[in-house]
């Protein structure tokens, strides 16, 4: 499964997420802070 980096702009927390769990922060929110994302905070 391809997996890409979330970076939290607010907590700073970078951590390896898999596709399904991209789509879940996208929707929910940093699973740290809760903060909104966008794609941006996403890198390959």
């Amino acid at each position: 499964m391809n997996t890409c980096e979330f970076s939290c702009p607010d907590c700073r927390s970078a951590i390896p997420v898999t596709n399904p769990m991209r789509e879940a922060t996208l929707a929910n929110g940093c699973p740290i802070c809760g903060r909104s994302v966008t794609g941006e905070h996403f890198a390959v």
